[in-house]
């Protein structure tokens, strides 16, 4: 039997995943459990880390931290934090949070 803290996010990181494929990204999927170099809850999109985060209480610093490790672990060039609004089900409108350097980077690149 999973926890309900388990259940939680694995029912955000499937919402995730599904609106991802719809605005594109159709080889999204969930990373499977049990890699001993965690490299984020979101697969499908090389060189991407996307952790999903669904808690009562936000840790942008704890974040932060792991999706840095992640990334390594990976080798990813950019990455994320989807965090998931109380009350609002639309990942759409969750947040999406990130060290600033990786925001510049990723404008820079649009070449804006």
């Amino acid at each position: 039997m999973t926890s309900p803290s388990k259940r939680k996010g694995t029912a955000a990181e499937n919402a995730v995943v599904k609106w991802l494929r719809s605005v594109g990204f159709i080889h999204a999927e969930r990373v499977r459990a049990g890699w001993t170099d965690d490299r984020g809850d979101i697969d499908g999109l090389p060189g991407v880390t996307i952790e999903v985060k669904n808690e009562k209480r936000i840790d942008l610093a704890g974040y932060m931290g792991e999706l840095e490790v992640e990334m390594d672990n990976g080798k990813a060039d950019t990455g994320v934090v989807i965090v998931k609004r109380r009350g609002i089900a639309d990942p759409g409108q969750w947040y999406a949070v990130m060290p600033a350097h990786l925001w510049a980077k990723l404008i820079h690149e649009t070449g804006r």
